[in-house]
């Protein structure tokens, strides 16, 4: 648990940590409910953000054509493989080198 422990400390503030060492039970439950309410609302402002929304548009359109420049690279490498495994089993003997 101390390994968690240190992880979640090198996030928090210094001054967070050193307020906050000795906490009752009740002091850390209402901080943690502050807490997920923060959260909740930092999600649902992270999700209204229309310029973060714009970007996320930006990169998936971006990505999509590489990823289909990819795909038909694959598929090329894929179809000549199958080529090359035909003629070699014999099942097709198209004029070779081989």
């Amino acid at each position: 648990m101390s390994n968690k422990l240190d992880a979640v400390k090198k996030v928090l503030s210094k001054s967070f940590v050193d307020n906050h060492d000795n906490v009752s039970e009740d002091v850390a439950g209402e901080h943690i409910v502050k807490a997920e309410q923060k959260v909740k609302a930092i999600r649902e402002e992270r999700n209204a953000d229309e310029k973060l929304a714009q970007a996320k548009q930006i990169a998936k359109d971006l990505n999509s054509a590489y990823s289909s420049a990819i795909k038909y690279e694959q598929a090329k490498i894929d179809f000549l493989l199958q080529k090359i495994e035909e003629i070699q089993s014999g099942e097709v003997n198209p004029s070779s080198s081989a």
